[in-house]
């Protein structure tokens, strides 16, 4: 059975895909998965893991998306992750569409799985239901709880985590991290492993890095399903 897998990040603005991804990038090379990014993101997010993956940025708004594809014919890759922008949904429903990227992947011998972090925030909630009204059961789900944005997810817990039970999806967790301590690791441009061991950073500081990058972790390991539908198989 094949494990490459397209994994396509999700969701509202500014709700910590990238952050998601960093963190999902370290497990998959520690994993020997040989792994591409595509991203929105021109501002150098990813600057810190250009050594570490092949980063290649296109616009999906002006329809340069194509590209994506042709790689799902690349015998040198396991995984391919894909950085979608915020906010555009419908956008993003319409690209599936004009590749048939269902069909696509099952062609190619991939499978898929729509990634989304989520916060307190309705948006949110649409925007996932949105994803699986367009989905349904031609891909995996699998749903970051970032505590950055709020201790509890109510609405979520209440509208929408039996829906994802029920289709097969599964939900992980990401710690919160202080504002600060994200900005003193953007500052140094180092994978976030290597920040724990960075000492420009004080000894507490690189401790609690530490416990958060490992709790992040221990979220996915401990759960079959989010192992393989994030290609750590």
């Amino acid at each position: 059975m094949s494990s490459k897998r397209m994994i396509i990040t999700v969701g509202d603005a500014r709700v910590g895909k990238s952050t998601v991804i960093k963190l999902l990038l370290e497990m998959l090379m520690l994993k020997g998965k040989r792994t591409k990014v595509y991203s929105q993101d021109t501002f150098g997010v990813f600057k810190a893991y250009e050594n570490l993956v092949p980063i290649e940025y296109f616009n999906l708004l002006n329809d340069e998306a194509d590209q994506i594809i042709d790689e799902l014919n690349n015998t040198r890759l396991d995984i391919i992750i894909i950085d979608m922008p915020g906010q555009y949904i419908e956008k993003i429903r319409q690209y599936i569409e004009s590749i048939s990227l269902f069909e696509v992947v099952v062609r190619f011998g991939w499978k898929l799985t729509f990634l989304q972090p989520i916060s307190h925030r309705n948006n949110c909630l649409n925007y996932l239901n949105r994803i699986i009204e367009i989905a349904s059961n031609n891909a995996n789900y699998v749903v970051v709880k970032n505590y950055h944005f709020s201790p509890e997810f109510r609405e979520y817990d209440k509208k929408i985590q039996k829906k994802i039970s029920i289709i097969g999806g599964t939900e992980i967790e990401l710690l919160l991290l202080h504002r600060n301590h994200y900005q003193m690791m953007d500052k140094l441009v180092k994978p976030y492993s290597e920040c724990c061991h960075d000492i420009s950073l004080i000894l507490f500081l690189r401790s609690f890095i530490y416990q958060w990058i490992k709790k992040f972790q221990i979220s996915v390991i401990k759960d079959n399903l989010a192992i393989s539908y994030l290609g750590l198989d």
